[in-house]
C-alpha cells in the first residue's frame, strides 16, 4: 500500500479537531495538506478495494485530492467532510470504471487480503477470510460499495447514506441484514 507522506508535527496538527482543521483550512488553502494527511489512507484503501489494483488506486487518489482541492472553494461546513470527500472518491471511482468501458467493480486481480481481516472482524482463519473475499466479489456492486465504505474507509453510518443518497437507517439496516446473510453463507459452507 501506498505510503502516505506525514506532516510534521506542529501545535496545529495537535490541537485542532477536524471540524476546526476544516474551517481553518477553507480560510487558508495552505492547511489543505493536513486535511490530505488525515484522509489520505481511508481515501486509498477504498480506490484500492474498489480496484483491486495499487497503481490505479494511487492515480484515483491523486485524482480524488486534486477534484477536492479544486472544490475546496464550494465546500459548505456542515459536519460531514466526510460524506463530501468519499462522495468525490466514488463519483471518481465509477468515472473510471466508466472510461474503462466496465460497469462491474472487479477484484480479480486483488490479493486474498485486500479486504483487511482484522477490519471485518467476522473471521479468524486464512481459509475462512479466502472463502469471505469470495463471497464478497460475487456480490453486486452496490452492496461491494456498502462494505467498503464502512470497513475498508471507515465511514460512520450518516456519512455512508450522505454518500449513498439513502437514510442512515436505511444503510444500518441493508449493511446489518448484508453481514447476517455473509455470515450465513460462511457457517454453510464450513458444514
Amino acid at each position: 500500500m501506498m505510503e502516505p507522506p506525514r506532516p510534521a508535527p506542529g501545535p496545529s496538527t495537535q490541537t485542532l479537531d477536524e471540524d476546526a482543521l476544516i474551517r481553518a483550512a477553507q480560510a487558508n488553502p495552505a492547511l489543505f495538506q493536513q486535511v490530505y494527511a488525515r484522509w489520505v489512507t481511508p481515501v486509498y484503501q477504498f480506490a484500492y478495494a474498489r480496484t483491486g489494483n495499487r497503481q490505479d488506486a494511487e492515480d484515483l487518489t491523486s485524482q480524488i485530492f486534486l477534484k477536492a482541492y479544486q472544490s475546496w472553494g464550494r465546500y459548505k461546513h456542515k459536519g460531514r467532510f466526510a460524506a463530501w470527500l468519499f462522495t468525490i472518491a466514488r463519483n471518481q471511482i465509477n468515472s473510471h470504471f466508466r472510461s474503462k468501458a466496465s460497469s462491474e467493480v472487479a477484484l480479480e486481480d486483488a490479493p486474498p487480503n485486500a479486504i483487511d481481516p482484522d477490519v471485518l472482524g467476522t473471521v479468524i482463519h486464512s481459509d475462512e477470510i479466502a472463502r469471505l473475499v469470495e463471497l464478497i466479489e460475487a456480490l453486486p456492486a452496490e452492496e461491494q460499495e456498502l462494505i467498503h465504505l464502512r470497513y475498508v474507509a471507515e465511514l460512520k453510518f450518516g456519512d455512508i447514506a450522505l454518500v449513498l443518497g439513502r437514510k442512515e437507517e436505511a444503510v444500518k439496516k441493508a449493511l446489518y441484514r448484508l453481514q447476517d446473510r455473509l455470515q450465513t453463507q460462511l457457517e454453510e459452507s464450513h458444514e
